[in-house]
C-alpha cells in the first residue's frame, strides 16, 4: 500500500466518524425540548427572538471576508480540506439545535432545514470548488430565511399596536 492510498484511507475514516457524529446529533435534535409555539410569542417578542438568530446566521456565512479584510474564523475554518468541512457542517447542525430549542417548529419546516444541512455537506466534500459553492449556498441564512417567513405568518397572541380593541 503506497503512502497515497494510506493518508486517504485515514481521511476516509476520520471523515465517516465525524458523519456518524453528524447522524447522532440529527436524531438527538428530533426530540423536543422547552421549545414554544411561535403562535404564542408576540410580534415583538418574535422580533427580539428572531435578530440573534439572524445575527448568528449571517456571521457563520459570512461570504469573502478573506480577500478585502482581515479573515474570520469560520472564513479560516472551512478552508482546512476535511476537518473544515466537517466542522462548518458541524456549525450549521449547532445552528440548527439552536433554533430548534428555541421555536417549536412542523415536522416540514424541520424536514427542509435538514435538507439544507445535507446539501451544504454534500457541497463540503468537493475539493476547492466545495469551499466556494459552500460560501455562496450559505446554509444558515437559507434556514433563517425559512424560519423567518414561517414564524412571523403564525398569528401572534397579543395585540401589539398599544392600542386596545374592544
Amino acid at each position: 500500500m503506497t503512502l497515497i492510498e494510506q493518508i486517504f484511507g485515514f481521511i476516509s475514516v476520520i471523515y465517516t466518524a465525524i458523519l456518524s457524529v453528524l447522524n447522532s446529533v440529527l436524531v438527538i435534535s428530533m426530540t423536543r425540548r422547552y421549545a414554544r409555539d411561535p403562535a404564542s410569542y408576540s410580534k415583538s417578542e418574535k422580533k427580539e427572538t428572531l435578530y440573534p438568530l439572524y445575527r448568528r446566521a449571517r456571521h457563520l456565512d459570512r461570504k469573502w471576508a478573506i480577500t478585502c479584510s482581515k479573515p474570520d474564523e469560520f472564513t479560516i475554518l472551512g478552508m482546512l480540506p476535511v476537518f473544515g468541512d466537517s466542522m462548518t457542517t458541524m456549525l450549521a447542525v449547532g445552528y440548527y439545535r439552536r433554533i430548534h430549542g428555541i421555536f417549536s417548529l412542523p415536522e416540514e419546516i424541520e424536514k427542509q432545514m435538514v435538507q439544507n444541512i445535507v446539501v451544504h455537506a454534500g457541497i463540503s466534500i468537493i475539493p476547492l470548488a466545495g469551499w466556494i459553492l459552500r460560501r455562496l449556498f450559505g446554509v444558515n441564512k437559507r434556514n433563517y430565511m425559512i424560519l423567518e417567513k414561517y414564524v412571523m405568518s403564525c398569528a401572534s397572541k397579543g395585540n401589539d399596536s398599544g392600542v386596545e380593541t374592544l
